[in-house]
């Protein structure tokens, strides 16, 4: 959308990013006016919101006709750069980055705010480890107009939830499935559609939500699947999304991973949920186990009695049998 440069802002003697966006060549007077009202959204967008983990945009100028953002200047590098360097993070690091995240996007979609363009290029992390939220350029408040141009996708189609491409608007659970694409991507090393620099074919994979299993999760399996639901209802939210990612970052377990999706190979279609771990059989009795399934269970031994009961029934036996016999009454 344009660039970004390291500027001073005189007035308050600190360091400020300016991004000016900048007008494609052959753009008509309508889509520069559509441009610049894009910039001034984003502008008033970041202004409802305030978050530690995401960027503040300070104020919006002009410069030869070209709207210009002056936003919070952050010395850092972007996920994507940590990605390119380290191909791919540990586990909990990458929950640590998360969970940062989905808490600026928490407060952002309870202002009513869609992000619509997460992914590792607008993750900046500084020397501290502090993980922040920048470009909400194509982000769309609740109640704004549309100013995306007929046919323009908006976002990057490698993160792109399937909803939106296949022309749906967006809504909060997109945000859910971009986020799970780029946590995706820390963890295996490529984004979940794959590598492909065709963009036209991966807008059809994400479309028909066909994402490639994960291999190096581990933990966060479980997690990174149900963000990556094909169903945006089926998705946790992006609350529920953060305080799982806090308890794989303080390596906890995922109480809420007890089910995992299949790989979402079904051209889009709803994923069935099978057990995460299948429960070890119980113990079979051995008349049941193989080769005894039809003998019976040993009968159970007589009922034991005591001493005394004994001795009373020999009492008895030999008052029986010294009993003079009674004469005979019949002649």
């Amino acid at each position: 959308m344009g660039v970004v440069w390291r500027a001073v802002d005189e007035r308050l003697e600190r360091s400020v990013a300016v991004k000016q966006i900048l007008a494609q060549p052959g753009m008509s007077e309508a889509e520069r006016n559509s441009m610049r009202q894009r910039a001034m959204r984003e502008a008033k967008n970041a202004a409802r919101f305030q978050h530690p983990n995401a960027i503040v945009v300070f104020d919006i100028a002009e410069h030869g006709g070209d709207p210009c953002l002056v936003m919070e200047y952050l010395p850092s590098r972007s996920l994507s750069a940590v990605i390119a360097e380290q191909g791919t993070l540990p586990l909990a690091e990458v929950a640590r980055i998360g969970h940062q995240v989905a808490s600026a996007l928490v407060v952002a979609h309870r202002a009513g705010i869609v992000h619509r363009d997460i992914k590792p290029a607008n993750i900046l992390i500084d020397e501290n480890g502090t993980a922040k939220i920048t470009d909400f350029g194509i982000s769309r408040a609740a109640g704004d107009l549309t100013l995306t141009q007929t046919g323009l996708i908006g976002g990057t189609p490698a993160y792109l939830a399937p909803e939106l491409a296949r022309g749906s608007d967006p809504a909060p659970a997109s945000d859910v499935f971009s986020l799970g694409a780029t946590l995706y991507h820390a963890l295996e090393g490529q984004p979940p559609y794959g590598n492909s620099s065709n963009q036209l074919a991966l807008l059809y994979t994400a479309a028909n939500g066909q994402v490639i299993p994960p291999r190096s999760a581990g933990k966060a399996t479980a997690l990174l699947m149900s963000l990556l639901r094909v169903e945006p209802e089926e998705r946790p939210t992006m609350l529920e999304a953060r305080d799982r990612l806090a308890a794989l970052a303080n390596g906890e377990k995922d109480t809420k991973g007890t089910l995992v999706s299949p790989p979402l190979f079904n051209g889009g279609r709803r994923p069935a949920a099978v057990p995460a771990e299948a429960p070890a059989p119980a113990e079979r009795p051995p008349w049941q186990r193989t080769g005894a399934a039809t003998a019976a269970p040993p009968a159970p031994p007589p009922p034991c009695r005591s001493s005394a009961a004994r001795a009373t029934r020999r009492r008895r036996s030999s008052r029986h049998r010294s009993r003079p016999s009674r004469p005979s009454r019949h002649r």
